[in-house]
């Protein structure tokens, strides 16, 4: 991958974790952020042991009605976090955004993000043990 700005933008998730996943992008509230550092750093070939369009992702992107593969393409443009969330406001079936921030709500108290935060504790301090 030769864009630079995308480059730039990516975390190299072999090292640190990407951000939690109620870190919250625009008016998105949970999983978006952390899909879109695991799709950055894919694009950059950075991606560790994490996956863009794991099944979490997936929920979130059928839930606005949008392609992984689109939302790729965007990010591959070296797009920042602000239009990455305007484009998928754009670009998302679901325009009510008290319907957006509902979804999210409903990840602060699952399990998975309990799960997910110790997994991202368990990876960076792994790599602090290394470096």
């Amino acid at each position: 991958m030769s864009n630079q700005k995308l480059l730039a933008l990516a975390l190299d998730l072999t090292r640190r974790a990407p951000r939690g996943v109620l870190a919250p992008l625009g008016p998105f509230g949970a999983v978006v952020a952390r899909m879109v550092d695991k799709c950055r750093a894919e694009l950059a070939g950075t991606p560790g042991s994490y996956h863009y369009n794991c099944p979490l992702d997936r929920a979130f992107l059928r839930f606005v009605g949008i392609e992984a593969e689109d939302l790729q393409r965007f990010v591959a443009t070296g797009a920042g976090d602000e239009e990455i969330a305007s484009w998928i406001r754009e670009n998302s079936r679901v325009k009510d955004l008290d319907c957006i921030r509902s979804w999210s709500r409903r990840f602060r108290f699952n399990p998975i993000v309990l799960m997910l935060q110790i997994d991202d504790w368990m990876h960076n301090r792994r790599n602090k043990a290394r470096a």
